[in-house]
């Protein structure tokens, strides 16, 4: 999801151990990871719901369909050209 390595991870938990102490340091990583997380489940259900409610993989199909109709009529013109 973010490309974060591993040097600023660590730069990024020293800071927040500098900022919020030691003591408040484990439990704002918990709340923060749950909200990523409860982020993440949201953003995908939405997304599938929205792919449900619009037919969103026929259109894509339908794409798929004509991109080989096309590919196909190119490849039988190029045949009868030789």
């Amino acid at each position: 999801m973010f490309d974060i390595g591993l040097l600023e991870l660590f730069l990024v938990l020293v800071i927040g151990l500098v900022v919020l102490g030691p003591e408040r340091l484990p439990e704002v990583i918990k709340s923060v990871t749950r909200s990523i997380e409860w982020i993440k489940r949201t953003v995908t259900s939405t997304k599938e719901e929205i792919s449900k409610n619009i037919g969103l993989d026929e259109i894509y199909q339908d794409l798929r369909n004509e991109e080989i109709l096309k590919k196909s009529e190119t490849d039988v013109h190029q045949n009868k050209e030789d």
